[in-house]
């Protein structure tokens, strides 16, 4: 598929798919360390791509579709729905490990 041809739902799911190769423990509510920084007990939760790593492959992607003729209006790494998948995955992220971000 052409980049130009690509939408935020596009966007979405190449997110969804880089999450499976992640590193950052993010414990579910039922795991008894939901909520705790740090645990030094192995758990069964899964391993998440960090919010902020996909915060940083969006944000670099935006300008480089833009950088190679794309319009900003058209960008689908700039569209509201990335950015609103990414603050839902930094809450939930937060929420796991027992901190809280003002929006």
């Amino acid at each position: 598929m052409s980049v130009r041809r690509c939408s935020g739902s596009h966007v979405l799911g190449f997110l969804k798919y880089l999450d499976q190769f992640g590193a950052t423990k993010v414990h579910k509510m039922s795991c008894e360390y939901y909520g705790q920084a740090y645990s030094s007990v192995a758990c069964s939760c899964p391993l998440k791509e960090a919010w902020s790593s996909l915060q940083s492959v969006v944000g670099r992607l935006r300008v480089a579709f833009e950088e190679y003729g794309g319009s900003p209006l058209t960008n689908p790494f700039g569209s509201s729905v990335v950015w609103l998948y990414l603050e839902e995955v930094k809450v939930s992220q937060a929420k796991a490990r027992g901190l809280s971000y003002k929006c």
